[in-house]
């Protein structure tokens, strides 16, 4: 075996910690950056899932707006139909009085 003089087992015993103290501290760097990044993909998959959220509750606003359009000009059409009936039977009714008033204007 190789003896070493005491100096020299000194310094590579220095020359060790200090290896060993900069792998330690690129470590914690590294686990700092790594943490920041899974916090980071949480952070994104929230925002993600809370505007899934978002655009399923305003498509389901947007449908439902839809049906209230849809409602809306059924009954504006229904109202169109019955303003025409009475439109009809109104002139109908003025026409029968006409009739009538020319019967008793001969008489």
């Amino acid at each position: 075996m190789n003896k070493e003089r005491p100096g020299e087992l000194k310094q590579k015993i220095k020359r060790l910690e200090i290896s060993r103290d900069n792998l330690k501290s690129n470590n914690r760097e590294k686990n700092k950056q790594n943490k920041k990044i899974r916090d980071r993909n949480v952070e994104i998959a929230q925002n993600r899932d809370q505007w899934r959220a978002r655009s399923k509750e305003l498509v389901r606003q947007k449908e439902e707006l839809e049906q209230q359009i849809e409602a809306a000009k059924k009954e504006t059409e229904r109202e169109r139909m019955r303003t025409k009936e009475e439109r009809e039977r109104a002139d109908n009714l003025q026409v029968e009085i006409d009739v009538i008033l020319k019967k008793k204007s001969r008489s």
